[in-house]
């Protein structure tokens, strides 16, 4: 059997005019995540990182704390996040009355009214309630299933994979894994944990979920308060 590791991106800027970089704690993440690596002996094989600054910038961190920054990376970019700015911009143009549209231009840097609104668009998407997008619920979820059966033709025994990907591409990667719905997929989602690490053992036929959403490397007194979402 193989094992893959698939890691959410450390935390991003949110609130600033280019969310698609790490905050000063999310390059810290990245490297808090490279050492607890390092000190356990884990080791990677393969390294797979989607085509977003924020991937790249998280692997960059894993890679320099592990002593491996010159390692090959497999870049694929199905691994991409769904562009929730156009989402919520096409909710409110079908959905205008939605009092939490109000609330969230009120309070632009409330994540509360953001991620609530983001998840009520994201089932409306998924019920192609909104289509006046650049890519439906089916493209995406189609692109993350390529991303999974590119995974499981590459297995090799014994081989370890690290992957980094984003909230929206790993929850639907383990809801295809479930057999969950879309609704299902989005809770799981909405759950996601930078840096949070899903784990997975696969062979070229079967792929099976090891644990979900863990942070070992931040389970002390002194990092637990740099928990993020």
């Amino acid at each position: 059997m193989s094992e893959l590791f698939l890691v959410r991106h450390a935390q991003a800027s949110f609130g600033k005019a280019d969310y698609d970089q790490l905050s000063e704690l999310g390059v810290n993440q990245s490297r808090w995540l490279g050492e607890y690596f390092k000190r356990q002996g884990i080791e990677f094989t393969k390294l797979i990182v989607g085509d977003m600054r924020r991937h790249h910038q998280t692997l960059d961190g894993i890679c320099e704390a592990m002593g491996t920054r010159d390692q090959d990376r497999t870049v694929i970019a199905d691994l991409n996040e769904y562009d929730f700015a156009e989402l919520t911009a096409a909710y409110a143009e079908s959905f205008p009355h939605d009092s939490l549209l109000q609330k969230v231009k009120n309070s632009p840097l409330d994540k509360k009214n953001h991620y609530r609104l983001l998840r009520v668009a994201l089932s409306a998407w998924a019920r192609n309630e909104i289509t006046d997008v650049n890519e439906s619920w089916e493209a995406f979820f189609d692109r993350v299933q390529k991303v999974r059966q590119y995974i499981l033709a590459g297995a090799k025994s014994g081989q370890r994979v690290l992957a980094i990907g984003s909230g929206g591409s790993n929850s639907t990667f383990l809801g295809q894994v479930l057999d969950a719905p879309p609704e299902t997929i989005f809770d799981l989602n909405l759950q996601s944990r930078n840096t949070g690490i899903s784990s997975y053992f696969f062979n070229e036929k079967k792929i099976t979920l090891s644990c979900f959403n863990m942070v070992p490397h931040l389970d002390t007194n002194e990092l637990r308060a740099h928990v993020t979402y």
